[in-house]
């Protein structure tokens, strides 16, 4: 895996994690760029560079969201992931503080979904209820969120329509990504069959971009053949091969991908019903790295490719140099755009002074006065009408 992007930086990783340094100014500047084009719904337009989680249903996609990002997200029955959730992680040096939009493709506009949350235990319902608005578009999203308007079944079973978390603060990771729907090859009561290949193709759009980092979540409690996200994800990565066991994954051996693999340990079921907070399963996890074999007999370099930290340092790099040599493709992809459209505009007829419905109510008083002398046998000129 290459650390390009970072060689040019003295200081290393801690000049990057630090808020002050003039590195990590550089890299937020940078990586500022492609969010703020995102937030005006360009994603659908351009090719920006970002990172998509995909994986098969239950693998534990969320647990990995969650090791990241330090948020819960919601886990009852019927809330999986049903829409695109987008997380903007950024460090600042302020409180930490999280903010919901909705992106809404047919509005070509982000809509503010609540208040600025400053409690994480409140930031599982709002993304609850985000969900649910985009999930039924005919309701006031507002309504959804204040719980003033009933909903029984969803309007729609998926969405490509994006729920965005903008989360800072001084212990936040600064990284970006978007987490998609979970294939599935078989689909619950009540949901429909169609319902398999909507996500396939939601998640193909967005994986098929050139400009798109592949992060995909496989479960090493069931055999990788098995799981059929990992098929998608061959099919659009050009270095690929087959697996014999999971070191052999790990040292990208087998199942060859251009980044590799790197191997995260999360919270089981009944820690996550006994409420185990983010600190103590990070530390859990450590621990199990370093005192669990075959883990812990690893040779150096192979461990550096142990643990959520190691993994969201790594994607972070690697989003920041696909964005650097993305950049001067996307400046001209812009600006052919952008005169695209200020040719159409030119080309269009000139603003009524008066207003649409003032103008065409002249019109029709014209037309009315044309057609009554026309009538009364006073017409002065045939080819009015």
């Amino acid at each position: 895996m290459s650390f390009s992007g970072t060689d040019g930086f003295a200081g290393g990783l801690m000049a990057l994690s630090n808020p002050e340094t003039a590195q990590f100014k550089v890299k937020r500047g940078v990586t500022d760029i492609v969010n703020h084009l995102t937030s005006y719904g360009l994603q659908h337009k351009l090719d920006l560079p970002g990172i998509a989680v995909i994986g098969s249903q239950s693998v534990g996609k969320s647990s990995l969201i969650e090791s990241i990002s330090g948020i819960t997200l919601p886990r009852a029955t019927g809330t999986c992931t049903r829409c695109p959730i987008e997380f903007c992680l950024s460090r600042v040096d302020r409180e930490w503080s999280c903010k919901v939009y909705l992106l809404i493709a047919r509005e070509l506009r982000e809509v503010k979904f609540g208040d600025v949350i400053k409690d994480k235990a409140d930031v599982e319902d709002r993304i609850r209820r985000a969900q649910l608005a985009v999930l039924n578009p005919s309701k006031d999203s507002l309504k959804v969120l204040d719980g003033t308007t009933a909903i029984g079944s969803n309007e729609l079973s998926f969405s490509t329509d994006i729920v965005s978390v903008r989360i800072s603060g001084r212990n936040v990771d600064d990284l970006s990504f978007v987490d998609l729907p979970g294939i599935i090859v078989s689909v619950r009561d009540g949901d429909k069959d169609s319902d398999i290949d909507y996500i396939c193709n939601l998640v193909t759009g967005f994986i098929k971009k050139p400009s798109c980092l592949i992060l995909l979540v496989i479960s090493c409690e069931s055999d990788i053949e098995n799981q059929s996200a990992r098929r998608l994800a061959k099919q659009l990565d050009p270095i690929a091969g087959s697996s014999r066991s999971w070191l052999d994954l790990l040292e990208n051996k087998e199942e060859r991908f251009k980044h590799g693999w790197y191997c995260v340990k999360q919270a089981n079921q009944e820690q996550l019903e006994g409420g185990i907070t983010w600190e103590d399963a990070r530390k859990n996890e450590s621990s199990f790295f370093d005192k669990t074999q075959p883990w812990s007999q690893l040779d150096e370099r192979t461990r550096l490719r142990l643990g959520t930290s190691a993994l969201t340092n790594a994607v972070h790099n690697i989003l920041f140099d696909l964005i650097v040599a993305r950049l001067p493709g996307l400046l001209r992809e812009v600006e052919l755009r952008l005169k695209s459209i200020q040719e159409e505009l030119a080309e269009s007829p000139n603003k009524v002074k008066d207003g649409p419905v003032t103008k065409v109510g002249k019109m029709i008083k014209e037309l009315k006065s044309d057609v009554q002398t026309l009538v009364l046998g006073r017409a002065q000129d045939e080819e009015k009408i």
